[in-house]
């Protein structure tokens, strides 16, 4: 799995497609939070630890360059895992932001990143990153997108698990 993944971000490359031209985002959902907390910010449970270092195995040599994630524990947790195993800083980003989708494919223009988000702001992204309104919120953990911005195309996505 690990292999069709790195041959997929590599192969979605059209051959006139040059890289700084080219935008990977590996979108997902926070892992299992862990529901007996009581927090308005709760930490992953112990499957949701379980599937951040499954994300972290799946894409470790899939070139990723940033990992960004909001501020709460559920998606920090669910980046480190990644961040630590390629020495990166988890950088944080504002889910409430205006335009966001368009600022976070500027920051990362060029770039193979992992962003891990919420259910209610996962579909809003992929939505506006694939033109469309296909994507609704889903109470789902473990879904990874790979998203392939070029230009003001239309996104292409690829919908995995881990």
């Amino acid at each position: 799995l690990l292999t069709f993944i790195a041959c997929l971000a590599t192969g979605l490359a059209a051959a006139q497609t040059t890289l700084t031209d080219e935008t990977l985002i590996f979108l997902v959902r926070h892992a299992e939070k862990d529901l007996t907390e009581s927090s308005p910010d709760p930490s992953l449970s112990a499957v949701g630890k379980a599937q951040a270092e499954r994300l972290a195995a799946m894409l470790k040599n899939a070139g990723i360059q940033a990992v960004y994630s909001t501020a709460t524990k559920r998606t920090e947790q669910t980046a480190q895992p990644l961040a630590q195993l390629l020495g990166l800083p988890v950088q944080h980003y504002d889910a409430s932001e205006a335009d966001l989708p368009a600022k976070l494919a500027a920051r990362s223009q060029g770039k193979r990143v992992l962003v891990v988000s919420h259910s209610n702001l996962l579909p809003k992204m992929l939505n506006t990153y694939t033109q469309s309104e296909k994507h609704a919120v889903s109470d789902d953990y473990g879904d990874l997108f790979l998203l392939r911005l070029v230009g003001r195309q239309p996104a292409s996505v690829v919908q995995l698990r881990f």
